[in-house]
């Protein structure tokens, strides 16, 4: 779903709360697990959703669209329509980031079908625009995040990108002195590659997506860099981390 069109579509015509519970599985016969499963493998690299981890910033941020909606008291399957309506058919006009004056990539049509779009506006709708965390089973499901650190190991630095969301598997990374190839497989359909800068360096590997890896060689001088995605905004998603060379 591109930034712009979305945001238009919701003001003034959806979206209310119905608070989710632990237990609460099925929402008028929708799978809220699946739904957000779903969610979160094919749209958490573009929106913004709290509860289910999503910090994309391609796309509009979905809590933000639909906050006075919820707060007007606009019905959940008011807001489900809506969100399933856009999956199935969204705007073919290109938008411009206002910020960086880019072209946003649109939203491919029917990205999620059937029952798994029905589970995704289930989803969204009981999750979007509420405080706090999902519990229960539902706790189980949501975008990855980086944590602990990468190390080179005989001269090549491994920083994959999480299985979903915007995200490398690893918070940071250490390498020694010298040349270092730094590489990066990307198991997502989401174009993603590996990129450095700092002490010089300002080097990147190919975007790359569903299994192919991003690399490159660097002769790395001690101190500390930064890696990150520099695909669209992902950087500024929080695809980033430190690299400190000893």
């Amino acid at each position: 779903m591109e930034r712009g069109s979305f945001g238009r579509v919701v003001v003034g015509s959806v979206v209310a709360a119905l608070a989710l519970t632990g237990c609460q599985l099925k929402n008028g016969g929708e799978d809220l697990v699946n739904g957000k499963t779903q969610f979160v493998e094919h749209c958490s690299a573009c929106h913004v959703l709290a509860r289910a981890g999503a910090s994309g910033v391609t796309g509009p941020d979905l809590d933000a669209a639909f906050r006075q909606s919820r707060a007007d008291g606009m019905k959940d399957s008011t807001f489900a329509g809506v969100v399933e309506q856009q999956i199935a058919h969204p705007n073919r006009n290109a938008q411009v980031d206002p910020e960086t004056e880019k072209t946003l990539p649109l939203m491919p049509s029917g990205l999620v079908k059937g029952e798994d779009a029905r589970d995704v506006a289930a989803y969204v709708a009981s999750a979007v625009a509420e405080p706090g965390d999902d519990t229960g089973p539902l706790a189980a499901v949501g975008a990855a995040k980086a944590e602990g650190t990468a190390t080179e190991k005989a001269g090549t630095l491994d920083i994959p990108v999480a299985a979903t969301g915007l995200a490398y598997k690893f918070a940071d990374a250490t390498a020694t002195a010298g040349q270092v190839t730094i590489k990066s497989e990307n198991p997502q359909p989401t174009e993603h590659d590996i990129a450095i800068e700092g002490n010089g360096v300002n080097a990147k590997g190919e975007v790359v997506t569903s299994g192919g890896v991003s690399q490159f060689q660097a002769n790395l001088k001690p101190g500390e860099y930064t890696f990150y995605c520099s695909v669209d905004a992902h950087r500024q998603g929080g695809m980033e981390g430190k690299l400190t060379v000893k």
